[in-house]
């Protein structure tokens, strides 16, 4: 996977949506998003490392909640220019810095502090190397700290995982003006499927867009994102657990799981290093 052809830059899609849809409410839901995330309602006294930075908003969440370091980091430069957007309207605060690098370089993560709480919100199933990737930013949480991140959902059958990819790869191989078209197929997927419901999808789209798991995101972005996303890799809850409780020795705090309802997204999951 970590060969794959990938022509979407995640961070384009956020610099396109903090010029058309970032607001103020959308910041207060991205707020409580992290909140309900990580479990603390602040941050005060706290090194806060965002993984994989992208749109620079759950950094400036952590700010706003009081961190008393934030560290952001991503392999995107339109991500890098996207956070420092961001902390140009809190006036490049000290206390907040931003660097590229990778969570599969250790010589880039050994030069960084361990946090207190680290967050990586859909980053880690991207790079090619998911196990590596949780496993080496496990290792930048200090004894007692938190660790929340997402990852990808293993669903099985012919609109499952597997040929997720292959629409991914389909996309990513694409001139712009099929892109365009496969984007607007998706949107129109959705509306056609909730209209076959009686159900209005202006309605759940708007309810989606308030909810917390939506971290202030829109879902024009998100229907982007879900296309382009390459690499793309996926994991039972089990998977994920068993690996970060027997291999890291991490405890569970808490999760939310879309397998129940066998769907595809993200799984969420909330550690706490108990031991080193």
């Amino acid at each position: 996977m970590a060969k794959e052809k990938v022509t979407f830059s995640f961070g384009e899609n956020f610099k396109d949506y903090l010029k058309r849809y970032y607001n103020e409410e959308r910041l207060r839901i991205a707020m409580e998003s992290v909140q309900q995330s990580i479990h603390l309602k602040n941050l005060k006294g706290k090194i806060f490392l965002d993984v994989g930075c992208g749109s620079g908003l759950a950094s400036l969440c952590a700010y706003k909640m009081g961190a008393k370091r934030i560290i952001s980091f991503d392999v995107d430069k339109n991500c890098i220019d996207c956070s420092n957007y961001m902390r140009g309207k809190e006036s490049n605060p000290d206390n907040w810095e931003i660097h590229f690098g990778s969570v599969l370089d250790n010589k880039f993560l050994s030069k960084l502090p361990d946090a207190d709480v680290v967050y990586s919100f859909g980053v880690l199933h991207h790079t090619g190397s998911v196990w590596k990737a949780i496993e080496n930013v496990a290792g930048k949480v200090k004894k007692h700290g938190y660790f929340y991140f997402t990852c990808l959902n293993r669903k099985p059958g012919i609109r499952g995982s597997e040929n997720q990819i292959k629409l991914k790869r389909l996309y990513n191989r694409s001139p712009d003006a099929v892109k365009k078209m496969l984007e607007y197929a998706l949107i129109g997927n959705f509306f056609f499927q909730n209209l076959l419901r009686l159900k209005n999808p202006n309605k759940i789209i708007r309810e989606q867009e308030r909810h917390p798991l939506s971290r202030g995101m829109t879902f024009r972005t998100g229907i982007v994102d879900w296309l382009g996303s390459l690499p793309y890799e996926f994991a039972r809850p089990q998977e994920v657990f068993d690996f970060c409780t027997k291999k890291l020795g991490l405890q569970l705090v808490d999760m939310i799981l879309v397998d129940e309802r066998n769907m595809l997204g993200n799984n969420h999951f909330l550690f706490q290093k108990v031991r080193i």
